[in-house]
């Protein structure tokens, strides 16, 4: 087993106003043990791990043979090829994430000199492939977060790893060349030991970089929307939280206008307590009521979005889960007199492929109940219109999860739980 330490993290200049904690989370993701599989092999499959076109270092040798020494060199190392057939994973707590890669096969391209160093001075050159293949790959990684140095960053390191190459082939492109088999036995014996703590090496930075690039942990905020100043903070509140069997991830989930950071709606009061996993599923997506609150309360005060030519939204709309619907309250003026309306909604999800597969939520809303200080509004006519010009703005004015990039959302279910004040979207092992 090779100790590896890799921390390609480096903290980034916020302009958040505070740095969160665990208690602050409004957005968290959970795997039970076959849930992280599959993500993982969604990642696979994505294409994420991949270390084609990544080069080698050189290496140059010598060796002893009985009366003479031979000089090998071996340059332009490229790995041409990458494939792994599966991905396991094991949950046994202590904040560690094994991940076995099997089936992984690679083919690296070089090119060789050999060089006698005494007379004759024998010497041949040439270009070649190295395969190695049924090789197992053996990784544990280790999460952390420095509050005092980089704060609400995650940051992974590879604290051992082994490799267990099965097959390791070497062909030469020069075929012709008298020395073939002894070229190869000798290139043999010196990438036999060099190149496992190379590959060992490799695999690791890129599982490194790939958990850094696709859980956004150093690209933590970004533009909401291309043509208004709204930022969405996704930045990380705890390391990743393995136990025994299940994970889970805290996020912020908050959303802010770029012209005012200061102005933070979400305060921890406003967050409830959330039980993980409460429906025993695969997998879980918890978004709490306070960050779609969130979002109405930026797009209304900054881009005035819910108000319409007939009326005007007097405050930010408010939405509350009870266990069977979201309940969303606007109170609008209109013809000088007020008008307090309740919607019944549910929610709208699906990855925007447009958008690098980022998470969309938002509502769509029903009539449930109206009332105005004015009896001689026509309150079912009113009531309609409010409800359809919301229902349009709710489509621009969505939540978006940044990271999830794999999830196969469309098939999630979803569940209001009124304790917790989260909106659960699941997945069960079906």
């Amino acid at each position: 087993m090779i100790p590896i330490l890799v921390a390609l993290l480096e903290c980034e200049v916020s302009p958040f106003p505070r740095t969160l904690y665990p208690e602050d989370s409004g957005l968290s993701i959970f795997f039970t043990q076959a849930g992280m599989q599959k993500w993982f092999r969604g990642l696979l499959n994505d294409g994420s791990l991949n270390v084609t076109g990544q080069k080698f270092p050189d290496i140059k040798t010598s060796v002893n043979l009985v009366a003479t020494k031979i000089d090998i060199m071996l340059t332009d190392m490229v790995v041409s090829e990458f494939s792994v057939e599966d991905v396991g994973v094991l949950l046994q707590g202590q904040n560690i994430l094994p991940l076995v890669l099997s089936g992984t096969r690679f083919v690296l391209r070089f090119n060789w000199k050999i060089k006698q160093q005494s007379y004759p001075y024998i010497g041949d050159e040439g270009s070649g492939n190295v395969i190695v293949s049924d090789t197992n790959f053996q990784a544990f990684g280790k999460f952390g977060c420095d509050y005092e140095i980089c704060p609400n960053h995650l940051s992974v390191n590879i604290i051992h790893a082994e490799l267990q190459i099965g097959v390791l082939k070497i062909i030469l492109n020069n075929k012709s060349s008298w020395l073939y088999q002894s070229v190869i036995d000798l290139i043999m014996g010196v990438l036999q030991q060099q190149l496992q703590n190379l590959i060992t090496e490799f695999l690791s930075k890129d599982m490194v970089k790939m958990l850094n690039d696709l859980l956004n942990s150093y690209q933590s905020y970004q533009s909401y929307k291309s043509d208004v100043q709204i930022t969405k903070d996704e930045r990380f509140v705890s390391p990743w939280i393995i136990n025994n069997g299940f994970v889970y991830v805290l996020f912020s989930g908050y959303v802010y206008h770029s012209s005012n950071y200061s102005d933070e709606f979400i305060t921890r009061d406003k967050i409830g307590l959330v039980i993980y996993n409460k429906f025993n599923v695969e997998s879980e997506i918890t978004i709490s009521e306070a960050c779609f609150n969130n979002v109405f309360y930026i797009f209304h005060k900054y881009e005035n979005s819910y108000s319409s030519p007939q009326f005007e939204v007097i405050d930010a709309p408010t939405i509350q889960f009870n266990n069977a619907a979201a309940l969303l309250k606007v109170n609008i003026t209109v013809n000088d007199s007020i008008a307090n309306i309740e919607m019944k909604g549910k929610p709208i999800y699906f990855r925007d492929q447009k958008e690098s597969g980022q998470a969309i939520y938002y509502f769509t809303f029903e009539k449930h109940s109206i009332y105005s200080n004015n009896q001689q509004l026509n309150l079912e006519a009113l009531e309609t219109q409010v409800i359809d010009h919301i229902n349009i703005a709710m489509e621009k004015t969505v939540y978006k999860q940044l990271n999830s990039k794999v999830y196969d959302i469309e098939k999630y279910q979803y569940v209001f739980d009124s304790i917790g004040k989260v909106l659960r979207i699941i997945k069960t092992s079906k």
